[in-house]
């Protein structure tokens, strides 16, 4: 799978990915017209020296950082639920369920790019 990350960049880039995820759930709450925006280049990710670092770090750091995410999931109220702002990039507005979906999206794209590299070294 050449030109993409590797296995430890991919979940890296998950991890590196979690202060924008909270950033942009703390916009929606304290009523903030946009999110934040987000780094399109990647650029943390292409800094991080991830490959340096064992995976089981990584793994425990990106799990570490997303049970934020869903305790502020977990304690939002309905009145949470009602509340958007709106995307930098895409211009349309997104509640707390948008952007966990978003999320999960974004997740389930590196996740396949992670299968794909499992696959191509069989």
């Amino acid at each position: 799978v050449a030109n993409k990350w590797s296995i430890k960049e991919e979940v890296g880039h998950l991890w590196d990915l979690e202060p924008l995820w909270l950033a942009r759930m703390h916009d929606i709450l304290s009523g903030r017209e946009d999110l934040t925006v987000a780094d399109l280049t990647n650029r943390k990710t292409h800094e991080a020296g991830h490959n340096e670092r064992r995976l089981g770090v990584l793994m425990q750091a990106f799990e570490l950082e997303r049970g934020k995410l869903l305790s502020l999931l977990r304690v939002g109220t309905e009145a949470d639920g009602l509340k958007a702002a709106k995307h930098p990039r895409l211009g349309t507005p997104m509640t707390l369920m948008d952007l966990a979906y978003f999320v999960a999206e974004h997740d389930d794209h590196h996740l396949a790019r992670i299968q794909a590299i499992l696959k191509s070294t069989i």
